[in-house]
C-alpha cells in the first residue's frame, strides 16, 4: 500500500459510511495532543470534522493516519471515509496542538473504526523507556502540549536518563508553564557549569525575564549569543529581539533599537 505524506486534508467520498447512533457531541473540547493512540475529530478551516488516527512516530513526531471525515445527519455521526481510504495511507505531521475531539475505544468501533489502523505495528519505539520517555518529552514540547511533556520528561529522569537534551526540554517545559522559579533553580547550577549549551543559557535568560530581572537576562542572553561551543546558535537572532525587549522595558530605546537591527541581521545571517 502506498503512503502519501499531506500538509492538507484531502476531499472525502460520501459513499460508504459506519454511524454512530448514541449521542456523541463535538465540542472540541479536548487537544490533538490528548488524542495519542486513539482516533480523533477536529474541524477545518472549510468546516469539516477530518477524521484521523493520531500516533507519534519514533523519528517525525506527531502524525494523524487519515480516514476521512465526521459527518452527522439526521441526529446520526457518520465515519465518512475518503476517495484514498483502503487503496493509500494519507498522513498529515502534527505541528500545532489544535482543539479536538478524542474518541474512546467505543466511539470508534460503533463508527465501524479498527482499535487502530494496521500501520501502527511500523510504529513502536525501540528506544529504553527512559530515552523513550524523554524524546516523547521533545514531541510534546514540539507541538505545545508542554504539561504532557513534562510528564515524560519525569519518568525519564525517574529512569535515570541524564542529558542536556533532557534538561533543555524540562527547562523549555517549565518555562512555558510559567514556572519560571523552577525553571532557574534547575538550570543555574547547569549554566554556572563547562556542560552548558546556548539553548539552555537562553532558556535561563528567559526565565529571568519573565521574573522582570532585566539586567541578568541582558547579560545571559548575550552568553547565548557569544556561545560557541558545537558551533553558534541558530536562535541568535531570537536572543537579540529578547534582549531588546528587556532594554524596552527598562526604558532604554537606544539600546533596544540597536539590538532589534541586531536580531534583523543575525535573522539573516543564521537562515
Amino acid at each position: 500500500m502506498k503512503v502519501i505524506l499531506f500538509a492538507a486534508v484531502l476531499a472525502c467520498s460520501t459513499l460508504a459510511h459506519a454511524q454512530l447512533a448514541e449521542p456523541l457531541e463535538l465540542t472540541f473540547a479536548q487537544r490533538i495532543a490528548q488524542c495519542e493512540k486513539a482516533w480523533f475529530g477536529a474541524r477545518t478551516e472549510g468546516g469539516d470534522v477530518v477524521l484521523g488516527y493520531v500516533y507519534i512516530d519514533p523519528d517525525a513526531g506527531f502524525t494523524y493516519e487519515h480516514y476521512g471525515t465526521l459527518q452527522r445527519s439526521d441526529g446520526v455521526l457518520r465515519a465518512v471515509p475518503s476517495e484514498l481510504y483502503g487503496q493509500s495511507r494519507v498522513i498529515h505531521r502534527i505541528d500545532t496542538n489544535v482543539p479536538a475531539t478524542c474518541l474512546t475505544g467505543p466511539q470508534a468501533a460503533m463508527l465501524g473504526l479498527p482499535s487502530a489502523p494496521e500501520s501502527m505495528a511500523f510504529y513502536k519505539d525501540e528506544r529504553s523507556p527512559g530515552e523513550h520517555h524523554a524524546r516523547w518529552a521533545f514531541h510534546y514540547n514540539h507541538i505545545g502540549a508542554s504539561d504532557i511533556a513534562l510528564d515524560h520528561v519525569m519518568k525519564a529522569l525517574a529512569a535515570g536518563v541524564s542529558s542536556n537534551s533532557l534538561t533543555f526540554e524540562h527547562a523549555f517545559a517549565l518555562n512555558v508553564l510559567g514556572r519560571y522559579g523552577e525553571t532557574v533553580v534547575l538550570l543555574e547550577p547547569v549554566v554556572a557549569s563547562s556542560d552548558k549549551t546556548a539553548d539552555l543559557i537562553a532558556e535561563l535568560a528567559f526565565a529571568k525575564l519573565r521574573l522582570r530581572e532585566y539586567d541578568a537576562a541582558i547579560t545571559l542572553y548575550g552568553r547565548a549569543i557569544d556561545h560557541r561551543k558545537g558551533g553558534p546558535s541558530t536562535r541568535r537572532w531570537e536572543f537579540a529581539r529578547n534582549i531588546a525587549a528587556a532594554y524596552s522595558e527598562l526604558g532604554d530605546v537606544k539600546q533596544r533599537d540597536a539590538w532589534l537591527k541586531k536580531s534583523e541581521r543575525l535573522k539573516k545571517r543564521d537562515r
